[in-house]
């Protein structure tokens, strides 16, 4: 059999050792596992028998053509070798992580139609023999996608995990709040669903004002805790880790707008229809911090995540400024400035999380008020000094600058791209990223967590939009994120054009090397070209 399948592998393992011969499986193909590896072997034997047709089945270690050993010396590990041989397969793990890993990788080695939901007609299952050993760069390997702003059912999820798995990705960063829109169910809040999961209509392109052309349609979605629940199972079935993300004390005008009690103003706002930073905080008073616990409570019961993200950007203060009964509440503290009301905030936030036993993760700003507590992380998202800031001062950090993690930039300069918040994260950009080139000392440089990238949905109105932006730029990410060792740009092109006939098997609307297909170009209508930033 050709070899040349393991230069194909994406991202690319750490070390690949090709061994004369091949082996095919046959069904009925038996699987064994060892004892705390059940789940894994669960997984490899619905998704592989689905999509190869044969029969996976339990089978003695002596006779299994698919061996899943667990080493037990590092339950934190996500390392693994993988032994293909003429006799059969072997994946070792310290931990099911890693056995996690190693079957992805696995399915790599497969003909490609392993990706299909049915089995096609006169495959022959086979695969070089070859022992692989490899182990992540970064332990937080993650993608932030936005279903706030353009909902997308509990169904796109599920896919999209399955994507980031078959990347070795292992976090989902979920955007479930903002301006327009609340998307996760309060059952002690349920006017937060009733009224903020939905909105009359949406701005065409990158609207700021409502005066702005809107689409007339009405968008809007919810998950319910069970929908959430099935989402982290799912994921964590895959070595994902789903992180929420609750948006405080700004981008929370679909909040407002179901509680205005919990705002700042005293006439009532509706779930926005526009984009940009709004104005409408939750205010800092004792009856909203204990109303946001009791929402934060709740989002903990539905995600076991150590992390919880709060947000924390774009928060303009002038409203707790402006507001009377927050002046007489600062007062009441010997608080002088609505700068330090926002560390006071900042910090019930962040007892309240580690009282709890989870981490508070925020945007960069964050770390200009104070207030965290010393487990928070910081996600630099504003280039990269913040995340220098954050990691000088002892913080973890995760990183993921606009510049080139944000992939809701256009992938092309060119005018046939479809519609895109502004110009900027080419391919290239994405995959030549090292965090560590401008990081100004190494031993800050070890708070480095990982890299995430980010897919705000502004302008990413559907679905099929999503999977052009996301891919194959989410491919070379999985790469800085996961190698230590690199190739060149040129090598990994190489690589992933084989690779982009496993998406094709998913079918995946991702961008082709060579640019947008006709029937993804950006034409005239409302999907045309029109970047309002530019990155570079």
């Amino acid at each position: 059999m050709s070899l040349d399948i393991l230069n194909t592998l994406t991202p690319k393992p750490a070390h690949v050792a090709a061994q004369p011969g091949s082996f095919a499986f046959t069904s009925p193909v038996g699987v064994w596992a060892d004892a705390g590896a059940g789940d894994v072997a669960a997984l490899v034997q619905a998704e592989l028998g689905r999509a190869t047709g044969l029969a996976f089945q339990p089978a003695d270690a002596a006779t299994a053509q698919l061996v899943l050993r667990l080493t037990g010396d590092d339950a934190a590990s996500e390392r693994y070798t993988l032994r293909v041989s003429g006799r059969g397969v072997e994946i070792a793990a310290p931990a099911p992580a890693g056995l996690i890993h190693g079957y992805f990788t696995l399915r790599q080695l497969l003909p490609a139609a392993n990706w299909r939901a049915a089995p096609l007609p006169g495959v022959a299952w086979r695969m070089p023999c070859v022992t692989i050993e490899d182990a992540p760069r970064f332990g937080w390997r993650g993608c932030m996608l936005d279903v706030v702003r353009h909902f997308s059912p509990k169904q796109t999820i599920l896919r999209f995990i399955d994507l980031l798995a078959m990347h070795h990705f292992n976090r989902l960063h979920l955007h479930l709040t903002d301006d327009q829109g609340w998307r996760v169910e309060i059952k002690a809040f349920p006017k937060l669903t009733e009224i903020g999961a939905h909105r009359p209509n949406t701005g065409l392109g990158f609207a700021t004002t409502a005066a702005d052309p809107h689409d007339g349609t009405p968008h809007g979605g919810y998950y319910t805790q069970d929908d959430l629940r099935e989402i982290v199972a799912y994921a964590a079935a895959r070595g994902i880790t789903v992180v929420p993300e609750i948006e405080l004390p700004g981008h929370a005008r679909a909040l407002t707008a179901a509680y205005p009690e919990f705002g700042c103003l005293d006439t009532p706002v509706e779930v926005a229809t526009y984009f940009g930073i709004s104005r409408d905080l939750v205010n800092p008073l004792p009856r909203t911090v204990a109303a946001l616990e009791t929402i934060l409570a709740e989002v903990m019961s539905i995600f076991p995540s150590p992390w919880l993200h709060v947000g924390g950007d774009e928060a303009p203060l002038d409203h707790w400024r402006n507001s009377a009964e927050i002046r007489d509440y600062m007062a009441s503290l010997g608080i002088a400035s609505a700068e330090a009301l926002r560390t006071h905030f900042t910090a019930q936030l962040a007892a309240f999380l580690e009282t709890h036993g989870r981490r508070m993760v925020g945007w960069d700003e964050i770390i200009h008020y104070g207030g965290l507590a010393p487990s928070s992380v910081i996600m630099s998202w504003r280039g990269e000094r913040g995340g220098m800031k954050a990691a000088q001062a002892g913080y973890d950090v995760v990183m993921a600058p606009v510049f080139p993690t944000y992939l809701d930039y256009a992938q092309d300069e060119g005018t046939d791209e479809p519609l895109a918040i502004g110009l900027g994260a080419t391919l290239e950009d994405v995959y030549t990223y090292e965090p560590s080139a401008r990081w100004p000392d190494q031993d800050s440089f070890a708070r480095v967590l990982g890299v995430q990238c980010q897919l705000w949905r502004e302008v990413i109105p559907d679905d099929a939009h999503l999977e052009y932006m996301a891919f194959p730029r989410a491919c070379a990410l999985a790469e800085v994120g996961w190698s230590a060792q690199r190739d060149d740009f040129a090598a990994f092109q190489q690589r992933l054009a084989h690779h982009l006939q496993r998406l094709d098997a998913y079918g995946v609307n991702y961008r082709p090397l060579a640019g947008p297909r006709p029937w993804q170009k950006g034409g005239t209508g409302r999907k045309a070209y029109q970047p309002r930033f530019n990155l570079k």
